[in-house]
């Protein structure tokens, strides 16, 4: 876990799994933690089987002076379930209607504001919502920024951002753009200092990005090449962030998936 105020990693102790867990190419089970406290839950097993790739979202609200999270996975064949901390149980909530058209980008995560999950898709290009207290399922046609690429939500302060590659004449740079409500296009906000983006020049990469809340962590790497950047979106603040104590040698850093959170030793999974 890095620590983007006291720029340093900490390495937390996971919990063995049952062995069963890696049998299988997608796992049954689904755990949530909270990593300051290294308290983890593991959920109710789900009543569908999925052989293909989801993607995950979750919020968090009240109910009655109660913490209640939800949780959401979403199938490429449009199975997904919701679970409710209260009932502690999966439910499925219906069919998508079948004006949504689903073909998710797995690669981007999920963002949530208030109580609605955003998902990226990748063709045709849309941004499809839903609502985890109504059951309401929204789509909306948002042409992605031309010349960019490895595409992922985020969220800040209830603005839905974009992070992504931008090449033009072999330059390359990673940019940040707003997601403008009543035009649904992309604007600009910022972008990666040029003396950084200088060492991407010629080469063909690919970005991993995780975080919300207004804190980006990003992985941009080529074949001989891996830097991890943290950014913040209300400061317009970059960091390069050194590879973890445990990375060395001809080890890479890879960041495969995660989130971005904000320190809280009372919550409880």
């Amino acid at each position: 876990m890095y620590d983007s105020t006291a720029k340093e990693w900490h390495h937390l102790m996971i919990p063995r799994l049952p062995p069963e867990l890696y049998l299988l190419p997608v796992a049954s089970a689904v755990f949530v933690c909270n990593p300051l406290t290294q308290t983890w839950k593991e959920l109710p097993g789900r009543s569908v089987n999925v052989w293909s790739p989801i993607v995950v979202g979750m919020i968090w609200t009240k109910r009655s002076c109660t913490d209640v999270y939800k949780i959401i996975w979403v199938g490429s064949d449009g199975k997904h379930e919701v679970y409710d901390s209260i009932n502690n149980s999966w439910a499925r909530p219906g069919d998508i209607p079948p004006e949504i058209r689903l073909s998710l980008k797995f690669k981007s995560q999920a963002v949530s504001i208030n109580t609605t999950i955003y998902f990226l898709q990748s063709d045709p290009e849309l941004i499809v919502s839903y609502d985890l207290e109504s059951g309401v399922w929204k789509q909306f046609l948002v042409p992605n920024p031309p010349h960019s690429t490895e595409y992922t939500l985020a969220e800040c302060e209830g603005r839905i951002m974009l992070v992504a590659l931008l090449t033009e004449n072999a330059a390359t740079c990673v940019c940040i753009w707003e997601l403008q409500r009543l035009t649904l296009l992309w604007k600009e906000v910022d972008r990666m200092p040029n003396i950084w983006c200088l060492e991407f020049y010629g080469k063909h990469l690919s970005m991993n990005c995780l975080g919300n809340k207004g804190l980006l962590m990003l992985l941009v790497r080529s074949r001989l090449m891996n830097r991890v950047v943290a950014y913040d979106v209300l400061k317009k603040w970059w960091l390069k962030v050194p590879c973890c104590g445990k990375s060395q040698g001809r080890k890479r850093c890879w960041v495969a998936y995660g989130t971005a959170f904000y320190p809280c030793l009372t919550a409880a999974p």
